[in-house]
């Protein structure tokens, strides 16, 4: 049983450590160092590094968005033991507008170098036409209005759900509760659909010829595992330095529950995805595979192992889910994991696009890509190549990082970290899963 039975919780605030302010600065400082070293050394290919600020403002941006998502579903549907835990999912939140921001920006001065659909002449340089065809949905203007739609839409919202829930705090009854659940219905409904539709045009879009009715699903997976990771470190980091003093092994226990559950659910995903079309053996889809297949291998495997085998293996026993360092490890293993996957989702379609466009222009400066042969004509195909992943990569990663552990903790610093007056409370605290 628990041994907080019974007892409601009081307020408790968070102090900004030292320690973590100082840890997420120098992450982001030797971040912008690593990545101002791969800016200089790849400005002859932009697309690398427009792509690498597409790939990393994205995933933290989903992982905010993700948790968002995690406390909305967790409020519909009336689950008590989670309310110990929302305030560190709704601090992350509070990186989203800047996350958002970054984003925006990398579209609007990327298009033309990620996307082969957005560049000059795209029209006439694809071959099969399927770009013309699919003109009223790939344009830049709707493009545009669209992803402005979705990010303004997605930082309001959360905002919306995280002042009400800070204002619950301040003000006793259920009418913030009743708030909450509106507020979250509503997130969820936009939510529902836009994290689908945003993808097809921010990812999707960057192999134009091809397409997956999986890939909403797919991708929200990918990103939500990231998101339940994130929130088991920053609540195990927090416990472990005396914070959330009624948060127990049962509620860590719950947590690596969601991570082991979801990581086998985008295991299904990314196996139903690539067997389907692998068995199917359609060239319009197999292509997208065959690249990653053959120019990513190392990639395309450690993010199938990384990404299934370590949480299901690791986190299949409830003694495991009760060890927070092993929790923390496979935590861990699992950010780095989705990162990869996104990485995969991006770079192979944004680098193939970059070539294939300026491959009729001549000139010498992308010699020093390994081409693994195909010609050079402004029609030809070109079999394409891998950057790796490097300095700007890593350094991005890095960047982003302690950006968004410096917004989070930020947020994490200005509230309670214990929602006093909700009414599951005490529910919570009691919450233990041995004594049913």
């Amino acid at each position: 049983m628990s041994h907080h039975h019974s007892v409601r919780p009081a307020l408790e605030t968070y102090d900004f450590s030292p320690g973590v302010k100082k840890l997420s600065l120098v992450l982001m400082v030797v971040g912008a160092i690593l990545f101002a070293l791969g800016v200089f050394t790849n400005l002859d290919f932009p697309a690398r590094i427009w792509t690498t600020l597409l790939h990393n403002s994205y995933y933290f941006l989903a992982i905010g968005m993700t948790a968002m998502f995690y406390v909305t579903a967790q409020t519909i549907g009336y689950s008590g033991w989670v309310v110990l835990v929302s305030r560190i999912p709704e601090a992350m939140g509070g990186s989203i507008p800047v996350m958002a921001v970054i984003f925006g920006l990398t579209l609007i001065f990327g298009v033309e170098h990620i996307y082969e659909w957005a560049k000059p002449g795209a029209i006439e340089h694809d071959l099969t036409g399927l770009i013309g065809k699919k003109q009223p949905f790939l344009s830049k203007g709707f493009f545009f209005v669209a992803s402005a739609i979705y990010l303004v839409l997605w930082v309001v919202l959360t905002q919306w759900v995280r002042k009400n829930s800070y204002d619950h705090d301040n003000d006793e009854g259920l009418s913030r509760y009743f708030t909450a659940k509106k507020l979250s219905m509503l997130f969820l409904f936009v939510w529902a659909i836009t994290s689908s539709t945003a993808i097809w045009h921010w990812f999707m879009s960057i192999d134009p010829h091809w397409f997956s009715t999986l890939y909403g699903w797919y991708t929200f997976c990918s990103a939500f595992v990231a998101g339940l990771a994130m929130t088991c470190l920053i609540v195990i980091h927090l416990r472990s330095n005396g914070y959330l003093k009624y948060i127990t092994d049962e509620h860590i226990h719950d947590l690596g529950k969601w991570m082991f559950a979801f990581s086998v659910a985008w295991t299904y995903l990314w196996f139903s995805q690539f067997m389907l079309i692998w068995y199917a053996n359609i060239p319009e889809e197999t292509g997208y595979f065959y690249d990653r297949f053959n120019n990513y291998q190392v990639l395309f495997f450690a993010n199938f192992v990384i990404n299934f085998l370590f949480p299901f293996l690791l986190l299949m026993t409830a003694r495991a889910k009760r060890n927070f360092r092993l929790v923390s490890f496979v935590a861990v293993m699992v950010l780095i994991g989705h990162w990869i996957d996104y990485y995969l989702l991006a770079f192979p379609g944004a680098i193939k696009n970059s070539h294939y466009m300026t491959s009729g222009a001549g000139g010498d400066h992308h010699s020093m890509l390994t081409m693994a042969g195909g010609g050079h004509g402004a029609g030809e195909a070109v079999q394409i190549f891998n950057f790796g992943i490097g300095f700007l990569e890593i350094g991005a990663a890095i960047m982003f990082l302690g950006l968004f552990l410096f917004l989070t903790f930020s947020a994490l610093a200005k509230h309670s970290l214990v929602p006093v007056n909700h009414p599951f409370l005490r529910e919570s605290a009691d919450h233990s899963t041995h004594s049913l």
